[in-house]
């Protein structure tokens, strides 16, 4: 399913961004989402939206269509307000492939779904020229999913145009150290995006994700935005291929 934004003008290479879930654009990438060029239409493209998953476990497959229905929801109006084009690909999130407390998922059926996926974002690609500009989870969570879209991007383009936001909350939660070793054995460099003035516009962003963000969530990303800030205000983070 795509939704496209209206007035639609070619002034520069096309900025794509790859959600693993509704929400992680919105969490880890919302600083290069404001700060796609004037003129240039984004493109967010959700990979994993149909889900279960909700606050309260264990999780039940039953709801599975109400939950979707509201996440896509949410992701829709997300697009709206930020000016983005949205496609969501509609794939199975680990909520409803290996819910909490049931069997875990067989490498054969990962292995299936990552040449499906991989398929699918070879589509959205397509489309797309080849100086496109790339958004991809890091990985830092090491959370099936965002590997699996990162990968597939990394497969497709190599790392040209290729930039790794950092996965929130999961980056909260890791010692600093960590998470500059886990980029550079990947062969990435760090650049912080400053995010002070635009902190309560990030607020409002993450505002529409109002059933996917627990409690926990909002003080976690502010605590690894003020880590990266270093006293002097507040970043994200993206990474890319060591020149």
């Amino acid at each position: 399913m795509a939704e496209r934004a209206r007035n639609r003008r070619d002034e520069g290479p096309a900025h794509v961004f790859f959600s693993p879930h509704p929400d992680d654009v919105a969490l880890g990438a919302y600083a290069s989402l404001l700060g796609v060029p004037r003129g240039i239409v984004p493109t967010l493209v959700t990979v994993f939206s149909q889900s279960c998953w909700e606050f309260v476990l264990p999780v039940d497959p039953s709801r599975a269509m109400a939950v979707t229905s509201l996440r896509m929801g949410e992701d829709r109006r997300f697009a709206r307000a930020h000016g983005a084009d949205l496609v969501h690909l509609g794939f199975r999130d680990t909520s409803l492939r290996s819910p909490p407390g049931g069997p875990a998922e067989t490498e054969e059926a990962r292995a299936a779904l990552a040449s499906r996926v991989l398929l699918a974002l070879d589509e959205v690609l397509a489309s797309v020229s080849e100086d496109a500009i790339c958004y991809v989870p890091l990985g830092i969570s090491s959370h099936v999913d965002h590997l699996l879209v990162r990968d597939a991007v990394r497969a497709l383009r190599g790392e040209r145009g290729v930039v790794y936001y950092e996965d929130l909350p999961y980056s909260a939660h890791h010692p600093e150290d960590e998470i500059v070793d886990y980029a550079w054995a990947l062969g990435l460099s760090p650049r912080c995006v400053d995010m002070t003035a635009v902190w309560p516009a990030k607020l409002r962003g993450l505002s529409f994700y109002a059933s996917q963000i627990e409690p926990q969530t909002l003080p976690a990303v502010e605590a690894h935005a003020r880590r990266l800030g270093a006293g002097r205000g507040m970043c994200e983070r993206v990474w890319t291929v060591a020149p």
